[in-house]
C-alpha cells in the first residue's frame, strides 16, 4: 500500500471551536482606564490638596456684622440714657461727668461684642474642620465605589479568560 498524502480538512466540530474562541476574542473586556469614579476621585483629591489654609475675617462674618449692630445700638442707647439721667440730677445740664458714665456704658457694651469674637472664630473654624471631614469622606466613599467598580473589572476580566481558555 502507498502513502498518499491528503489535505487537512476542518472537521464542523473544530469550526465551531474555531467560531466560539474568535467569538470570546471579540468579547475580550477592554482595558481598564480608571472607571467612571476615577476622574471623580481625582477631582475630589485635587480639592483637597488646593484647599485654603483656614483665616477668619472678622468683618466678612454676617453673624459678626449681625452683632455689631446690635451691641453698638445697645450701646448707643445705655450711653444716651445714662447722659440723660446725669443730666436730670444736674438739673438738664450737660457735664462731663455724664459724658464719662455715658462713654462707659458705651464701652461697655462694646466690651461685650470683643467678647463674642472668639466664639465666632471657634464657630468659623469648625465651620472649615467640617468642610474637610466632608471632603475627605467623599473622598474615600469615591475610593470604595473605585474599589467595587475595578473588583466587577476584575471578575469580568477573569471570567472571560476562563471561558477562553477552556474553549
Amino acid at each position: 500500500m502507498a502513502f498518499s498524502y491528503k489535505d487537512y480538512q476542518e472537521s464542523d466540530r473544530v469550526k465551531k471551536l474555531a467560531e466560539r474562541l474568535a467569538q470570546l476574542e471579540s468579547q475580550k473586556p477592554g482595558d481598564w482606564t480608571g472607571g467612571q469614579y476615577g476622574q471623580q476621585m481625582q477631582e475630589a483629591l485635587d480639592a483637597i490638596r488646593k484647599r485654603k489654609k483656614f483665616s477668619y475675617d472678622l468683618n466678612g462674618d454676617a453673624l459678626y456684622q449681625q452683632y455689631k449692630d446690635k451691641y453698638v445700638q445697645q450701646g448707643k442707647q445705655a450711653m444716651q440714657d445714662t447722659m440723660g439721667q446725669a443730666a436730670a440730677l444736674t438739673g438738664g445740664y450737660a457735664s462731663t461727668y455724664g459724658q464719662a458714665v455715658g462713654q462707659q456704658q458705651y464701652d461697655a457694651y462694646l466690651q461685650q461684642l470683643n467678647d463674642v469674637v472668639p466664639e465666632l472664630y471657634q464657630m468659623a473654624y469648625q465651620q472649615y474642620q467640617d468642610e474637610g471631614d466632608r471632603m475627605q469622606q467623599q473622598y474615600g466613599m469615591l475610593g470604595d465605589l473605585a474599589d467595587d467598580e475595578y473588583s466587577k473589572y476584575r471578575d469580568a476580566y477573569n471570567q472571560w479568560l476562563t471561558e477562553r481558555d477552556y474553549a
